[in-house]
């Protein structure tokens, strides 16, 4: 004898509840992958030590500020070195760290690599504010090992022209000309001078890291938010 076949309604609602499982499941994995997404947009846009934004997201904001026409700050770090060698490289990321998040409490500010760093000043005197950003910088930091350490900051500042990125760029070449100016005199930031700041001679000068800057976004990722 035949079986009985199963009662229709009921395996019309299993079917139901399985396809509602499966598209559940579905629409869970797709918020999965967008928040992984939304995460990678952000790395790719931010230095993963100090927080701030790193070249990429440097455009990024730059983006944002370019109708205001701010002038450029390149800013190095004096004194780094020896810190990193004396007490070791965990103590140098923490130096870098406290000195990132107090460069982002002024002024859109980046991290360029190394103890270099960038800052977008849109400001009517941006001398003014990078002499703020240098007495900031020099405040003493405190180890976890109880010794204290200081740095202070050569700061080049160039005004910059345009709306693309490669004004940008163009810009953070003067201003690491101005950089070593300042580095040099030790009187404080230096404003871009096309009379004493000469970005085309070759010299012993390290090649500066903000000429080669990558677009804003080098994965070919939608591009999110600016950052601030």
């Amino acid at each position: 004898m035949f079986q009985p076949l199963l009662d229709l309604p009921a395996a019309l609602a299993a079917g139901l509840l399985l396809a509602a499982a499966v598209a559940l499941a579905s629409r869970h994995r797709l918020r999965t992958l967008r928040h992984e997404l939304a995460a990678l947009r952000r790395a790719a846009l931010l230095d993963p030590l100090t927080g701030l934004a790193n070249r990429a997201g440097l455009t990024q904001a730059w983006t944002r500020l370019a109708p205001t026409k701010p002038h450029v700050a390149v800013i190095d770090l004096d004194g780094f070195k020896p810190i990193n060698d004396t007490h070791g490289h965990a103590a140098g990321d923490i130096l870098l760290t406290t000195i990132a998040h107090r460069l982002q409490t002024v002024t859109t500010a980046a991290r360029l690599g190394g103890d270099e760093f960038a800052a977008l000043i849109s400001h009517p005197n941006p001398t003014t504010v990078a002499t703020r950003l240098a007495r900031t910088i020099a405040a003493p930091v405190r180890l976890p090992n109880g010794a204290t350490v200081r740095v202070t900051a050569s700061i080049g500042l160039a005004p910059t022209a345009g709306d693309l990125p490669a004004a940008l760029a163009a810009g953070l070449l003067l201003a690491d000309a101005a950089m070593y100016r300042a580095k040099a005199s030790k009187t404080g930031p230096a404003l871009y001078d096309p009379a004493r700041d000469d970005h085309t001679t070759a010299d012993l000068r390290p090649s500066v890291r903000t000429r080669d800057l990558p677009t804003p976004n080098p994965w070919g990722l939608p591009v999110p938010e600016a950052i601030t």
